[in-house]
């Protein structure tokens, strides 16, 4: 007669309470760092409010500077200079950097780059090219 030895003899039905509880634990840790990492990230990031309030401003800027080619001619504009927007109202916590260069494109040298930058709460940047036409 001969005996086999089934080391599996108690088939296993599941998990035990051990491996649910280690399985918890480990879950939880990784669910706490994920979620640390995440809120860290987004208390950093501007509000999309203070995001807006840059764009409009940028966007406020650089319709000011293209009014300003359209009622005083291209030549108004001198490059390379910062010029200060005077009809930009810089709001609390926001300010602006404006830059206009000399730009040359498929070898004509007559365009400009104009470049509106909102930093502070929240940034934004906008650029435009203009020519003498």
């Amino acid at each position: 007669m001969t005996y086999k030895m089934n080391i599996f003899s108690h088939a296993q039905n599941g998990f035990t309470l051990i491996e649910v509880i280690v399985f918890l634990v480990v879950s939880g840790i990784l669910m706490s760092t994920i979620l640390l990492g995440a809120t860290t990230a987004l208390r950093s990031t501007p509000s999309v409010h203070q995001q807006w309030i840059a764009v409009q401003l940028a966007r406020q800027c650089m319709e000011w500077f293209l009014g300003q080619r359209q009622m005083n001619g291209y030549a108004a504009l001198s490059c390379p200079s910062t010029p200060s927007a005077t009809a930009c109202a810089v709001p609390s916590g926001y300010s602006i950097n404006t830059n206009i260069s000399c730009t040359t494109w498929n070898n004509d040298t007559t365009y400009k780059t104009i470049t509106v930058t909102i930093s502070g709460l929240a940034n934004a940047s906008l650029s435009t090219q203009v020519g003498d036409y």
